[in-house]
């Protein structure tokens, strides 16, 4: 999954990267987990939120 919110975040949703030939949406990835025998099956969409730190960090 890590590659695709990677080229997500980093402006691959401006065109379709990923499959384009039965997701048409660009900005869309759909993935799943490589475990057999419970699978998840994620979408994963881009947003126009800027990413920020919301917490603080703990020193130690």
């Amino acid at each position: 999954m890590y590659q695709y919110v990677f080229a997500l975040a980093h402006g691959a949703e401006k065109e379709l990267f990923y499959y384009g030939d039965w997701i048409k949406k660009p900005g869309v990835a759909i993935c799943s987990c490589n475990d057999g025998l419970r699978p998840v099956i994620m979408k994963l969409e881009t947003t126009d939120e800027e990413a920020e730190i919301n917490y603080t960090p703990i020193d130690r």
